[in-house]
């Protein structure tokens, strides 16, 4: 079969059971599109990704990367409730077709769009808490995403969430691979070039990534451009910690203690343990309903990035 995101075809019956419904995304290293499984009517998502052989004949096409270890870490991973399951797998001469579980409300980034994210305290507390405990199941089986942002946070029909898209992971505890994510989830470290000598822990990276998600649950938009010396706001959080309330003047000082132990400038004082007990004790992660407490206007030394 050609290359099927040089022009979508509706309606092709692949592996004798999936029907091609609609394009949905693309993913790492790969193009998403809805099928009905023919023989249960279930409805799935199929990420195609092209193997080394097949880039001849996908010249645009999907990514051809042999960093990515997608399907072996959703085989080794298994099943969690807040981890897209991986439902089945096939090959054909110049790709691999991986079969997962759709997700019928769309994702994050879609839902912050429209305003249909978590809004309220113990809505966006339970949210966080799901993502971290998907995560905190990933590392604990020496899995490490280094993409987590909106867009692979999936919606599911109760409401739950499930972290998805696997395609930058990596099992290995400590990554010389250099700018590997996308660049406003990015931990300082990957921006590193002393990241191609010294390596960087993507475990660390991976909670970096959690708190600006946080952000984007609650204010719809990042923190930072990129986190480097060259963005005037990352330059400013950088020599004091505080300077983020000049950009979320509504953060709650429960959110900024979260955001302390996520976005620690030195990657082995991030923390997703401390990150669960400070989102286990957040009274309002915004200041919008509540009067502003005395931590929002005495006056403060700085705290230096840590």
């Amino acid at each position: 079969m050609d290359c099927i995101r040089k022009q979508f075809d509706q309606d092709l019956l692949l592996d004798g059971r999936y029907q091609t419904l609609s394009p949905l995304n693309h993913g790492s290293f790969g193009m998403v599109f809805l099928a009905k499984n023919v023989k249960t009517n279930a409805t799935v998502a199929i990420k195609c990704i092209a193997k080394a052989s097949g880039s001849d004949t996908c010249p645009a096409a999907i990514a051809v990367d042999e960093r990515s270890e997608e399907l072996d870490i959703h085989s080794h991973l298994g099943s969690h409730p807040n981890i897209v399951s991986l439902l089945d797998t096939f090959e054909t001469e110049h790709h691999t077709y991986l079969v997962i579980e759709f997700c019928p409300n769309g994702d994050l980034y879609e839902a912050i769009r429209l305003n249909r994210g978590p809004l309220e305290t113990e809505h966006v507390r339970d949210f966080m808490m799901q993502l971290i405990s998907a995560v905190e199941f990933m590392h604990a089986k020496g899995v490490y995403h280094r993409d987590i942002k909106p867009e692979n946070i999936f919606l599911t029909q109760s409401g739950s969430m499930k972290l998805g898209d696997f395609g930058l992971a990596t099992r290995d505890q400590w990554s010389t691979e250099y700018a590997v994510g996308s660049d406003r989830y990015m931990a300082p470290e990957q921006f590193s070039e002393t990241s191609y000598t010294t390596g960087y822990s993507p475990a660390a990276a991976d909670v970096w990534a959690i708190g600006i998600c946080l952000l984007n649950v609650l204010f719809s938009r990042n923190p930072f451009a990129t986190p480097t010396q060259s963005d005037p706001i990352f330059d400013d959080f950088v020599r004091d910690r505080y300077s983020l309330f000049d950009v979320f003047p509504t953060m709650s000082q429960d959110t900024f203690t979260v955001l302390m132990q996520c976005l620690a400038i030195d990657p082995a004082k991030r923390s997703l343990a401390a990150v669960r007990a400070a989102l286990e004790s957040v009274l309002s992660f915004t200041t919008d309903d509540d009067a502003m407490d005395d931590f929002c206007i005495e006056e403060r030394d700085p705290i230096r990035a840590t």
